[in-house]
């Protein structure tokens, strides 16, 4: 099942953020390898990332989105997608 997660960041966080850009590079990279991760869209002010992600469940959306060394700066929904 395909699944939108929609996260914002606050801008207080930036520095954090910005150290570990590399890392989290590094990990969407492997879970689009591992088919997780279909796109990623990045607003022009990163402060907000879309993630078309696949998965079983909700919960194991959430649990990938644990793995992302951003995560504890994110504020997320995830939504349920269906095709037309």
């Amino acid at each position: 099942m395909e699944w939108m997660v929609s996260a914002s960041f606050r801008p207080q966080d930036q520095a954090e953020i910005l150290a570990r850009i590399h890392e989290e590079q590094a990990r969407i990279q492997t879970l689009r390898e591992q088919g997780t991760v279909e796109a990623l869209y990045i607003s022009s002010d990163r402060s907000h990332v879309w993630i078309v992600t696949q998965g079983e469940s909700q919960d194991q959306v959430q649990k990938d989105l644990e793995s992302l060394p951003l995560y504890p700066y994110m504020e997320i929904a995830i939504t349920p997608l269906s095709r037309m």
